[in-house]
């Protein structure tokens, strides 16, 4: 009979990595609550904590962008896959609210090096949360604007094979810091297994984001992501090379080009779809390639990596002949 254990906010960690040693132990098919701290490691709780320096974090907290973890899956081994899927998220442990900010000379809009104009002063924005709503203060006094909460896993991922990987990165080996909206309630990630138990560690939940986190800090917050996983092989998963992120709607590939541009994330990912659509519908590269040019979708994590996807209606026939 599968069960449920929680892990909480204290079992967070840094890395990625086969060395530390598991927070719990389950089986396929059981559920996992994780309890998870803001990736700033609750420094930032009022508007005139500015964001420091990675420096000032790894001094104060130890590190940041913290994940929770890691959770060893019972009969897991290198080769198989992880299929979890996210069943709750819901923003706000301790702190009932989150933030974002302005780092300056941070974000896909600012450049401290190559530019002749002075990068935005550094600014934060406490915002409450309350009756699913987002309350965020503007620069005019007295007003402000309401957002609606939209909660998402920003961090998800495995032990890599050989090296250890600090958790505010990413890659297709092990997943990692991947901000994308989409890893939210009704979306199943699919992740492989490089070592035994797979290690399975959530962090970095977000109460919205628009696509690209352009500032380089989303609605940053502590949160609760309940999750259920499944071990799978990789052929009953259909896997080929980059983790997955599917729905009743669609099936996505993430591209995660190890720091490289969205350009290279665009091919990887879309790449990946192209050979997921000929493994399990068996659909022609070619017709793959150029349904994906007429229909398929491309959702931005953090600027370094992107989701590529295609609607289950345009596979609808290739499903009902299997």
């Amino acid at each position: 009979m599968s069960k449920t254990v929680k892990l909480g906010i204290e079992q967070k960690q840094f890395s990625y990595e086969k060395k530390t040693p598991p927070a719990v132990v389950i089986q396929s098919g059981d559920t996992v609550i994780f309890e998870t701290e803001d990736a700033n490691c609750g420094l930032i709780r009022k508007e005139t904590d500015l964001w420091p320096e990675f420096e000032k974090i790894y001094e104060a907290a130890g590190g940041c962008n913290p994940v929770t973890g890691p959770v060893y899956v019972e009969g897991a081994k290198e080769g198989d896959c992880l299929a979890v899927e996210i069943l709750e998220v819901t923003p706000g442990l301790e702190f009932q609210g989150g933030y974002t900010s302005i780092q300056s000379g941070v974000g896909v809009l600012e450049d401290v090096l190559g530019t002749f104009q002075e990068p935005l002063e550094a600014k934060t924005r406490i915002c409450p949360f309350e009756d699913g709503k987002i309350t965020m203060k503007l620069e005019e006094p007295g007003a402000h604007l309401e957002l609606p909460l939209s909660p998402f896993v920003g961090s998800i991922g495995v032990a890599p094979k050989y090296d250890r990987r600090a958790s505010f990165y990413q890659g297709s080996e092990w997943c990692g810091n991947i901000d994308l909206p989409d890893v939210r309630p009704g979306a199943t990630v699919v992740l492989p297994v490089n070592v035994e138990g797979g290690l399975l560690s959530i962090g970095d939940v977000h109460a919205c984001q628009g696509d690209g986190e352009i500032t380089g800090c989303a609605l940053e917050c502590q949160g609760t992501v309940k999750v259920r996983v499944a071990l799978l092989s990789r052929e009953e998963a259909h896997y080929v090379g980059c983790p997955q992120v599917n729905t009743d709607e669609w099936i996505g590939s993430i591209g995660l080009p190890n720091c490289s541009d969205l350009t290279a994330a665009m091919k990887m990912g879309y790449t990946d779809l192209v050979r997921r659509m000929e493994r399990e519908f068996g659909i022609a590269q070619c017709d793959g390639y150029m349904l994906l040019n007429l229909a398929g979708e491309v959702r931005v994590g953090n600027e370094m990596c992107c989701l590529c996807r295609i609607n289950r209606r345009f596979l609808k026939k290739y499903t009902d002949q299997a």
